[in-house]
């Protein structure tokens, strides 16, 4: 018998971040990862805010407050978790 797998899915990666340009050093706020099958359907959903360990920037885009990421993970926390 052949063992035959199926296609693999994908993730669908957005982050929300402190400004618009990376010159001005920006960190990420929040992290969003959707899991899918090869049809598209969605498997899993994970998502979480980020301490950027500096002001939240542009809360008129994102709506992120500080008070929302004082005790969240940082990105280095979540660097290993990710990979």
């Amino acid at each position: 018998m052949v063992d035959v797998q199926s296609p693999p899915g994908y993730a669908v990666v957005d982050v929300e971040t402190t400004g618009l340009s990376p010159s001005y050093h920006h960190k990420v706020v929040e992290i969003a990862v959707v899991q899918l099958d090869q049809s598209g359907k969605v498997e899993r959903e994970w998502t979480t805010l980020v301490n950027p360990g500096r002001d939240v920037g542009a809360r008129h885009i994102h709506g992120i407050t500080a008070e929302e990421v004082v005790h969240a993970p940082t990105f280095a926390d979540l660097t290993g978790y990710l990979g």
